[in-house]
């Protein structure tokens, strides 16, 4: 009788991916090489573009303006996201365009713009591109000043609006006190007249002041702007970065290179072993 023994495999999956890596060390070391080359090359193609930077401290949101009452309560991090969208606006971008001499049109500006919230502070921070290190700082100051000067305008705008419906009321207000006076003259002795001018009279006064507070903000507007850092001129473009890509070709020709060779370990399979089986030992013939 002979016995059968199962061989050991000459080496598991890894051992042989290794022993291929090594095998074909000097075709691995070319596709790292070759992607280096390629990434080097795909950088050296791509535009130089420099990115200014500024930040903008923004007024905490439902603070009460000058003669106003306090509006609702407001969640900070939505009002600053409202305010980043209005910073990427077409008429703030137009406006931005033309503060910088019409180098570039809107749509472009707003390709190169970035508006960057806080998570915990009321600040704002823009980021625009350019080919030149002054242009894109010039940039990032106007797209700031072309926001203060839109909500300056869009506020000045609603306080004259609301001087114009205060007036109205004042008007009327004046009208029915007269009323109430020429009544009061045939009797000037009714209490409930006189309570009504008095009350009348009240809140004409109020709303005179109210509408003398807001003319004040027609005439200049509300900027929502408490502090920003101007841009500075960048020292160094963003892009193109050689040294990322090359380290970026040569990891991918690293990987493609040992895939391949992968591929090719597991095509050949395991070693070939012996297909003769291992007889065992004889046994001693019967008697």
């Amino acid at each position: 009788m002979s016995t059968v023994h199962n061989q050991p495999d000459g080496g598991d999956g890894v051992g042989r991916l290794v022993r291929s890596v090594l095998r074909y060390k000097g075709p691995i070391v070319a596709a790292v090489l070759l992607g280096a080359l390629l990434g080097y090359g795909w950088a050296a193609r791509q535009p130089v573009l420099y990115e200014g930077v500024t930040r903008v401290l923004l007024a905490a949101p439902g603070a009460s303006l000058p003669g106003e009452a306090p509006p609702p309560p407001v969640d900070p991090e939505l009002y600053l996201r409202s305010q980043a969208e209005l910073m990427r606006s077409a008429p703030v971008l137009e406006r931005a365009v033309t503060l910088t001499g019409n180098r570039i049109s809107a749509e472009t500006l707003g390709q190169r713009l970035e508006v960057d919230v806080a998570p915990d502070a009321d600040v704002l921070t823009v980021r625009v591109v350019d080919s030149t290190a002054t242009g894109a700082a010039r940039l990032a100051d106007a797209v700031v000043a072309a926001y203060e000067q839109f909500v300056l305008r869009q506020s000045a705008r609603a306080a004259a609006q609301e001087v114009k419906q205060l007036d109205a009321v004042a008007d009327k207000l004046e009208a029915r006190l007269q009323e109430i006076r020429g009544i009061l003259q045939a009797d000037p002795a009714d209490q409930l007249l006189q309570a009504k001018q008095a009350a009348v009279r009240e809140q004409l006064m109020a709303t005179v002041v109210q509408s003398q507070r807001l003319a004040a903000l027609a005439r200049n507007g509300v900027n929502p702007v408490q502090g920003r850092e101007p841009a500075a001129v960048p020292q160094q473009p963003i892009t193109p970065s050689p040294g990322r890509a090359v380290v970026i070709g040569m990891l991918l020709g690293l990987l493609v290179s040992i895939v391949l060779v992968w591929w090719r370990t597991r095509r050949q399979g395991p070693p070939s072993s012996s297909s003769a089986p291992e007889q065992g030992p004889e046994l001693p013939s019967p008697a």
